[in-house]
């Protein structure tokens, strides 16, 4: 038993160490990333350095957050609808077992809540900016 706790302790160790290089590797990446790429909005590239374009396509902080949240919707609702589709297939399959039924109308009712929330992300959004007073 000793032995088995010996492995467990030593398992959590490495993984602990393998967490914190990783996580020390990617804080030095991203405060070294400025020294050696520069991007610039402006489409021209100095000889001397290594420019990168905009993969966002989108220049400031509420287009990013407008794009996300589109396409956040553009995969949530198709995805609760087959959650809802699903959820009627084990009412259907469910054989008279009450706890299957019940199952089944909880899964509905998830389905049907999370695509009202993300319906309503767009309003929400507005909301907060209105609220921030960004355009």
């Amino acid at each position: 038993m000793k032995l088995q706790n010996q492995k467990i302790s030593n398992g959590v160790k490495s993984s602990k160490t393998i967490f914190l290089i990783l996580s020390l590797f990617f804080v030095i990446l991203t405060l070294a990333a400025p020294i050696f790429v520069r991007a610039n909005g402006d489409g021209e590239c100095p000889e001397d350095s290594v420019c990168i374009d905009n993969p966002l396509k989108q220049g400031d902080i509420p287009s990013i957050i407008s794009a996300v949240t589109g396409l956040l919707r553009d995969i949530a609702i198709p995805l609760g609808i087959v959650i809802l589709v699903w959820g009627g297939i084990q009412i259907m399959t469910a054989a008279g077992s009450e706890e299957k039924v019940t199952q089944g109308k909880k899964t509905i009712m998830w389905a049907v809540i999370g695509t009202g929330i993300v319906i309503l992300v767009d309003f929400i959004v507005g909301f907060v900016k209105e609220i921030l007073g960004v355009k």
